[in-house]
């Protein structure tokens, strides 16, 4: 386990208290009078399954993690098409052996190659 030095332990508590004292204030509307002690707010979980606890999963936006591997898998797929596009279009015939020349340099591209 990774050492935690107790300023840190508080600055996190007071983070979290903070967080959810904001979310019973601003958003449920609880009055000074009707707010738990700060102390019980260092516990447990933040949000709740309600719809604006949940507005990305309840309207099926993707994570930022799970946009940034889509993107990586489109930008693979579009290389590899583009990669055999090249082929296609400059394969030559000699001596019996085929000849693939690539005339556009792209990083991960071998030039010529014989098969």
């Amino acid at each position: 386990m990774k050492y935690r030095s107790k300023a840190y332990i508080r600055h996190q508590r007071e983070r979290i208290i903070q967080k959810k004292w904001a979310i019973l204030k601003n958003v449920m509307l609880r009055e000074s009078e009707c707010m738990p002690v700060r102390g019980t707010l260092s516990k447990g979980k933040i949000h709740c399954s309600c719809r604006m606890c949940r507005y990305e999963q309840y309207h099926s936006i993707p994570k930022a993690k799970h946009k940034a591997k889509l993107k990586a898998m489109e930008q693979e797929i579009d290389d590899y098409v583009y990669f055999l596009f090249l082929l296609h279009c400059s394969v030559k015939s000699r001596d019996n052996k085929l000849y693939y020349s690539l005339k556009i340099n792209k990083k991960n591209f071998p030039t010529p190659f014989v098969l």
